[in-house]
């Protein structure tokens, strides 16, 4: 039975909404004047990145919640996974500066590749649920 796992999911992909928020405000208002562009872009595609998978982990626990998908569970991890590796690096480059992640620095593709495999788990999931109906 997954759906006490996918109330837990909710309320963490709510979490990251309420953060991805939060960041953005920062990023719009907090910054210093004097950060790059390039620094800027970094902190806006985070936040961006954050945002969108902080809602489709929502997604994939309300699909977990109504097809007890175990694919729409491991969705959902993975998101979180990818905005804790992708986001968060991008977010500790920003303030902690250029080469800050120094032998860490993999980390942020490996945060890409874990979002995208969370879509891969969600297309799985849906088509899961396709076959059983």
């Amino acid at each position: 039975m997954q759906k006490p796992v996918a109330d837990y999911l909710i309320a963490l992909s709510a979490f990251n909404g309420l953060i991805a928020t939060a960041l953005s405000a920062v990023g719009a208002h907090a910054l210093p004047a004097d950060i790059s562009d390039a620094s800027q872009s970094f902190f806006d595609t985070a936040t961006n990145f954050h945002m969108f998978h902080a809602l489709a982990m929502l997604g994939a626990a309300l699909f977990l919640k109504v097809s007890d998908q175990a694919s729409a569970k491991w969705a959902a991890i993975f998101y979180q996974a990818g905005i804790l590796g992708f986001s968060c690096s991008l977010y500790w480059r920003v303030f902690m500066g250029e080469g800050s992640l120094g032998p860490f620095h993999w980390i942020t593709p490996i945060g890409g590749l874990f979002l995208m495999v969370g879509w891969f788990c969600l297309v799985f999931a849906g088509i899961q649920a396709g076959r059983r109906q």
